[in-house]
């Protein structure tokens, strides 16, 4: 009897906490709003790597996007140091939940969106699967208004 009752116990437990990872994807402080908007990279890295996105660099990071998303599930990547604002590229997204899924030319991306705790700066972590369009890229960008 005993043994039944933990086991009992453990189910509920178990149950209990799948609930919450179901919403998040087990994400902490995952973000699950609205991405429409202009959004600027102003941090990088890459597999874990820290990304200078200075534009003065001889050869500034070619991943130091400004991300315009529309409502209508298309979206403009622009380069931060193209002072000229030209189109660098432009694809569709999704989001459920805060998965965030981008298509640039047939190739896809997945990411967790996290709520980086700052005012208006979220985290883009492109890790969902084991490859496709910036994995292992993290970037954090913040909203502009």
């Amino acid at each position: 009897m005993k043994k039944i009752l933990l086991l009992l116990m453990l189910t509920v437990t178990a149950l209990g906490c799948s609930g919450d990872d179901d919403n998040n994807n087990g994400v902490r402080n995952s973000y699950t709003g609205s991405v429409v908007g202009t959004w600027t990279t102003v941090g990088l890295s890459i597999d874990g790597n820290l990304v200078n996105l200075d534009c003065d660099a001889p050869a500034p990071v070619e991943d130091n996007y400004t991300f315009v998303f529309y409502e209508d599930g298309f979206f403009d990547l622009y380069h931060n140091c193209d002072p000229e604002g030209v189109i660098y590229a432009s694809g569709t997204y999704t989001t459920t939940g805060n998965v965030l899924r981008i298509n640039l030319d047939g190739m896809e991306g997945r990411a967790h969106m996290i709520d980086y705790l700052d005012e208006d700066q979220l985290q883009f972590e492109f890790s969902i699967g084991s490859e496709g369009l910036f994995y292992g890229y993290v970037f954090t960008v913040q909203q502009q208004f």
